[in-house]
């Protein structure tokens, strides 16, 4: 079986220096009309074409290069690149750039793979600087060296996929796709079913890192249609892909289809622990669907498988979401009820932090509903938590110099005078019964 994604950290690199350098949003560049002398020029054979660059050696006859020559040369065209850099450097554009293309079309006679490495490190260069005419003359040759290699037998695909990844580099996405279905489609014919399996890996990852998530879900599914009976892992991490690539694409509706297949493998193969993330994910789609009574359904089962396998960070996400859905829908009985639930999950993980924003949310409920003893009860829970985090004190002693000045009360109650929380003691959290849980006399509703 073929690795799992081989080219996924060299294409995240790539997307990250994209991003870095600004131009992964860049238009595409304006093609100039390339004057055919220049052309030519450039997609000649240096070795034995006129007029002989200077760098090479004057020979009494016309024959290759011999292997010392040629090391004598990759050391010259070595010192003509680092000249074309500090050209650049000093901001003599014109010629940093005639310089790189001249090392490049020099880099030809010392084999395929000394070309493509350096119109992948001079193609960065000259797409980032939108150097129309060079990306051109480039992508020109690159063309060529594609059905050089193409046509050999047997295929070198080692190369064929640096092809790919200096198509990348030139933006030429649809370039970089063409070569992958093309040795699919042989990989196919072949019968080479491992072959196939890593270069549709890769055309999925390519897919995926150019924002092609629509195509990239298509691609997963292809894999995971190619898949035999016990193959889990694999059949996982493909529906991972898809629906990370539908997620993107806005398909939520699709989105949760699969990520309920995904459930149902991983009940299938005996592993709990990453079924709560998946579930709350559910939730979240079905939210954001507007399909409140599935999202209820989904975030409470979510929260109680998520408890009993002790992952509190995902109970207190399923709690706060829910929370925020009931207040949206004014039923404040059941926000407190699982804000007080919220709290006590956070006690079990030690979460200073959520204890702080929930005394907060409390605080700020209470305020709502003009219970003003109840929100300064709260908010003094979350100063003395503040206080130890050393963290938005300011802002809760601001919140309770408001309260307390309402009330008639001018400074806050020192921390030494500090009573016990209204909310009670907090102990192991139950499980959520909608409605049925106990709800708070102060906030019965009518």
């Amino acid at each position: 079986m073929a690795p799992l994604f081989p080219l996924i950290w060299r294409r995240w690199l790539l997307a990250i220096a994209l991003a870095a350098t600004g131009w992964a949003a860049l238009p595409a560049l304006v093609w100039a009309q390339l004057s055919p002398v220049l052309t030519e020029q450039f997609l000649s054979d240096p070795e034995f074409s006129e007029p002989r660059d200077p760098l090479l050696p004057d020979l009494p006859i016309e024959r290759p290069l011999s292997p010392l020559e040629k090391l004598a040369l990759a050391a010259e065209l070595d010192a003509l690149a680092a000249e074309a850099e500090a050209l650049f450097l000093a901001g003599q554009t014109e010629a940093a750039f005639a310089t790189w293309m001249r090392e490049v079309r020099l880099r030809r006679i010392l084999g395929y793979e000394a070309e493509l490495e350096a119109i992948q490190r001079v193609g960065l260069r000259v797409w980032e600087n939108s150097r129309a005419e060079e990306v051109q003359l480039i992508t020109l040759r690159l063309r060529q060296i594609q059905a050089e290699l193409l046509a050999q037998a047997p295929l070198n695909i080692a190369l064929l996929e640096e092809v790919v990844a200096a198509f990348e580099v030139l933006r030429d996405v649809d370039a970089a796709v063409a070569v992958y279905e093309t040795l699919i489609e042989r990989a196919t014919l072949a019968g080479d079913r491992d072959e196939q399996q890593r270069l549709l890996e890769n055309l999925a990852n390519l897919r995926e890192t150019w924002f092609r998530f629509e195509v990239a879900a298509a691609t997963y599914q292809t894999l995971l249609d190619a898949l035999g009976q016990g193959e889990d892992l694999q059949a996982i991490a493909y529906l991972q892909g898809i629906i990370r690539n539908l997620q993107q694409a806005g398909e939520l509706s699709q989105a949760i289809e699969y990520q309920r297949r995904l459930v149902r493998r991983y009940e299938r193969t005996a592993q709990p622990r990453p079924i709560p993330p998946v579930t709350l994910a559910i939730a979240r789609n079905y939210r954001a669907l507007d399909n409140l009574e599935q999202a209820q359904s989904v975030y409470s089962t979510t929260y109680t498988t998520a408890l009993g396998l002790g992952q509190t960070d995902v109970a207190s996400e399923a709690l706060a979401d829910l929370a925020e859905i009931y207040l949206a829908q004014e039923k404040l009985a059941d926000v407190l009820y699982l804000y007080q639930q919220l709290l006590a999950v956070h006690r079990l993980s030690y979460n200073g932090y959520g204890l702080m924003q929930t005394f907060d949310k409390l605080g700020q409920l209470y305020e709502g509903q003009d219970l003003p003893d109840n929100a300064i009860a709260a908010y003094q829970e979350a100063l003395i938590i503040a206080e130890h985090l050393n963290y938005r004190d300011g802002y809760f002693e601001l919140r309770l110099q408001q309260l307390l000045f309402e009330q008639g009360r001018l400074e806050v109650m020192p921390q030494a005078q500090h009573q016990a929380s209204q909310v009670g003691p907090l102990q192991d959290p139950d499980f959520w019964q909608g409605n049925s849980a106990p709800l708070a006399e102060s906030l019965q509703e009518d």
